[in-house]
């Protein structure tokens, strides 16, 4: 269940057998509601949950805060064909709204030309150090 997850939160939709798309969204379902309230506990719990660490945090900087104004349904289970192997039901596990990615924060720029270069020690200048 953990994989799914990891899957759905990754690429946004995930294709399973309906059994388990019933249970995917009941945990997701469960894990957006859990984590509105954004503390250390809920970061770690994610952090625990999902596989990969990437995931987990598109899961708390990018879906959490996307939802937060919802109630719950944050999941559709769309049913699709049987499988071509065993004829197991499939369905397909995706977000009811399209996930936005996370605005950019401006990256500071440290300025380079005030930047002085350190003198020895017991002299006023470096020039002159060099010079006698």
């Amino acid at each position: 269940m953990r994989q799914l997850l990891t899957s759905l939160v990754s690429s946004e939709k995930v294709v399973t057998t309906e059994a388990k798309a019933k249970a995917l969204k009941r945990e997701i379902d469960r894990l957006i509601s859990r984590s509105k309230n954004l503390n250390l506990v809920t970061r770690r719990k994610a952090l625990a949950l999902f596989t990969k660490k990437g995931a987990a945090q598109k899961f708390i900087d990018q879906i959490v805060p996307q939802f937060s104004q919802r109630i719950g349904g944050y999941v559709r289970v769309v049913k699709l064909s049987y499988r071509r192997g065993d004829r197991a039901p499939q369905a397909r596990v995706e977000f009811v709204e399209e996930i936005k990615p996370a605005k950019a924060k401006p990256k500071v720029v440290a300025k380079t030309g005030s930047v002085k270069k350190p003198t020895k020690k017991g002299t006023k200048n470096a020039k002159t150090a060099k010079a006698k």
